[in-house]
């Protein structure tokens, strides 16, 4: 059970996105959590992660919090994590804060293939923990985004700013960069907590080349539309990009008998990117989340 911080009131919200209220005795069978939190439900039935995050949102504002702090259904969180997480805000002049995102340990036998999937993982979200302890402050995100897998935000900023979770973003994924963006533009500061850790659970159902492939290609899909309605003509630095990136696709192919371990999660990454990215040049949209796996 996590350790709850000094001097605030803790309240645990679980947002159920779907036709029926599957969870709903689960958690109203403990009202309150042994750490003393009070833990309420809500089914919102309109389907799509946007939807999801506003309705806790406008629960978070309906019950006069100052705070709304997220993490997955598939994730758990360290002990300290929301002690952690307070404190860097409270430290802070930031209103939006993330912090890092590690691999829990397997949840099922692998495969070889899974094994050497589950291990790239491993290393590329150390590099991302590595990258954001290197750059980032509590005041300051250079070169980080700030996402909802391990987040906290000021409720002030969809009740005075009017900033929401895009809702026409149904199954695209990337209404939390989008979020953090327009809080950027607003000109608000957005820090990072070094050590307030969550740990995502990866079935082994994503522990595919094609589920890899599909993901990162669905994210610079939607990624790179924003990009383009800013700077259309990115669409030709893409095509003329295109040799050199078929050659360090091809260099990666033939790295994976000598490094499967690095080279099969990169080369799946990477040309889903690389064709995310020509996809929405020509017109294409993502729909990663129309269909759930694992959790």
């Amino acid at each position: 059970m996590i350790d709850l911080p000094a001097n605030c009131t803790t309240r645990c919200l679980i947002v159920e996105n779907d036709e029926q209220p599957h969870s709903h005795p689960l958690v109203t069978a403990t009202p309150i959590l042994p750490n003393g939190a009070e833990i309420s439900y809500v089914l919102e039935t309109e389907t799509g992660i946007p939807f999801g995050r506003n309705r806790a949102a406008k629960e978070a504002l309906a019950q006069g919090a100052d705070l709304l702090v997220f993490v997955d259904d598939d994730e758990t969180v360290a002990k300290d994590w929301l002690v952690k997480l307070v404190d860097g805000y409270r430290h802070s002049e930031s209103v939006l804060l993330g912090a890092p995102l590690r691999v829990a340990p397997p949840i099922a036998h692998m495969t070889p293939l899974q094994s050497a999937i589950y291990e790239g993982l491993i290393e590329k979200y150390r590099e991302k923990e590595k990258r954001a302890l290197e750059k980032a402050t509590l005041n300051t995100t250079p070169g980080i985004t700030v996402v909802t897998n391990n987040w906290l935000a000021e409720t002030r900023l969809f009740h005075d700013e009017n900033i929401w979770f895009d809702e026409t973003m149904r199954f695209t994924g990337g209404t939390d960069t989008k979020f953090y963006e327009t809080v950027k533009g607003k000109g608000f500061k957005t820090g990072w907590v070094h050590d307030a850790y969550a740990y995502e659970s990866i079935p082994v159902q994503r522990l595919s080349f094609l589920y890899q492939y599909r993901r990162a290609r669905d994210q610079a899909n939607t990624n790179f539309h924003r990009h383009l309605m800013r700077k259309p003509r990115a669409r030709y630095q893409i095509l003329l990009r295109t040799p050199g990136k078929i050659i360090q696709l091809c260099l990666l192919a033939l790295a994976i008998p000598f490094s499967q371990r690095h080279s099969l999660l990169k080369l799946a990454r990477t040309s889903g990117s690389f064709f995310g990215k020509l996809g929405a040049i020509f017109g294409t949209r993502s729909n990663h989340y129309i269909k759930t796996s694992g959790h």
